[in-house]
């Protein structure tokens, strides 16, 4: 049975003129069973160096060891309560105070386990998992299935399992087989962080792609990756995002960037040339 959760997401603002944050904890209660608890960034967090370039790294590891003692603290004082009291002790400890840890409103959820939300609620807000690659996908995903149904109405896509070696079947989110050829397009984004990040996901889909063309379910020729480039200016990200590239490439397989979106209707529109070639 869900019960009420409410919670406050902990902010960073180091510099109160600009008035710039970063969330890097979430303290959470349960009023009907007493549960209180936190979860806070490590004292090590790359994103605060990265967003606070000009802040010395110590500030923020000691002003977080202070505020986590805090927070120690009114767990102990507030699980031995529950109900209102409970409440009115953690309205008083989030209210809006100075400082460079602050908090925000306190909010409310219904979950059927505080301790899975308090999880959910720091990957959500701190970690931030919705950012991810398969996040960035998705949005691609939704995006040229818009886009394919405004501009492309000769031919149907829908996402569709295709047949690889030892029985393995590979799912993509554009396959059509009309006229008995079959063409498909995969959207893939290149937003990590770290170069063997983005080599390790451009792998994995150019092995997946080997095994349908090795099982005949696919020609090269047929097969779009819809790429979205990292926008990393470093050389180590440029240099791993060409390799990938250029092992594709290999492969004979087309290729196009996501926002040249013409060049993917042409694709996925020509049915009656097998040669058909992206420039």
């Amino acid at each position: 049975m869900k019960q009420l959760c409410t919670y406050a997401i902990v902010r960073f603002m180091p510099f109160s003129e600009t008035q710039e944050f970063a969330n890097v904890g979430i303290l959470l209660v349960a009023p009907k069973t007493g549960y209180v608890s936190y979860k806070l960034a490590p004292k090590s967090f790359a994103r605060i160096t990265h967003f606070f370039d000009d802040l010395e790294g110590n500030i923020y590891r000691c002003a977080m060891s202070n505020f986590e003692q805090e927070l120690i603290r009114v767990r102990e004082i507030s699980s031995g309560f529950t109900g209102h009291k409970q409440v009115k002790i953690i309205e008083e400890v989030t209210r809006l105070r100075e400082g460079i840890v602050s908090f925000s409103d306190m909010r409310a959820l219904l979950h059927e386990d505080p301790q899975e939300a308090l999880q959910e609620l720091y990957e959500r807000y701190i970690a931030r998992n919705f950012i991810t690659k398969q996040y960035r996908e998705q949005q691609m995903v939704k995006a040229l299935r818009q886009d394919l149904r405004k501009h492309i109405s000769n031919v149907h896509y829908t996402k569709q399992k295709l047949h690889a070696d030892y029985n393995v079947q590979v799912e993509l989110p554009f396959v059509t087989k009309d006229c008995h050829v079959t063409k498909a397009i995969k959207p893939l984004s290149f937003s990590q962080s770290k170069p063997l990040s983005l080599i390790e996901h451009g792998e994995q889909w150019i092995n997946r792609i080997k095994r349908l063309i090795k099982a005949n379910s696919i020609k090269p020729h047929n097969m779009l990756f819809a790429i979205e480039k990292p926008k990393s200016k470093k050389d180590e990200m440029v240099n791993a995002y060409g390799e990938v590239k250029e092992e594709m490439e290999s492969l004979d397989i087309r290729i196009a960037l996501f926002e040249e979106k013409q060049k993917i209707y042409e694709f996925a529109s020509d049915l009656d040339n097998g040669e058909f070639r992206l420039s």
